[in-house]
């Protein structure tokens, strides 16, 4: 059994993957600061998406979501309509060209995924999924 506490292995772990994806963004063409990618991710995945929605699913504060998706928006990968069910909140949706780049944005984290896994049988990734799943869980300070 190793003696390498898991905080110190997970933070390995992240940094590592987090170099993966800087360098498959960048082979990519991606020229977005990660918070940007994230930001674009849950406004192409969420249904009715808001920035508030946003905020509450990434834990962040809301101006600072609203400082990105002005910058996405400046950018031409997303789009901000009224909400016809309530004209105080905006809509956000990806432009064709966010769609496109969130495609190229998939594909670097598939490369990236890809690599980190090699050479692991499926069930040790599902098991590492399943353990990660509760490991965060566990930490989540908004479920308990």
């Amino acid at each position: 059994m190793s003696s390498t506490p898991p905080g110190d292995a997970l933070h390995r772990l992240l940094h590592a993957y987090k170099r993966a994806m800087r360098e498959a963004y960048r082979a990519a063409g991606i020229d977005l600061p990660s918070s940007h990618v994230r930001t674009l991710k849950a406004i192409c995945g969420l249904p009715k998406c808001t920035a508030q929605a946003i905020a509450e699913r990434m834990h962040r504060d809301k101006s600072q979501i609203t400082r990105v998706v002005h910058d996405l928006q400046a950018a031409g990968l997303i789009t901000r309509r009224p909400d016809p069910d309530d004209g105080r909140r905006q809509l956000l949706a990806p432009t064709a060209s966010g769609k496109r780049l969130r495609a190229r944005v998939a594909e670097a984290e598939r490369e990236a995924g890809t690599r980190m896994v090699r050479g692991l049988p499926p069930t040790s990734v599902a098991t590492f999924v399943r353990m990660a799943e509760t490991m965060a869980a566990n930490l989540d300070t908004t479920e308990s």
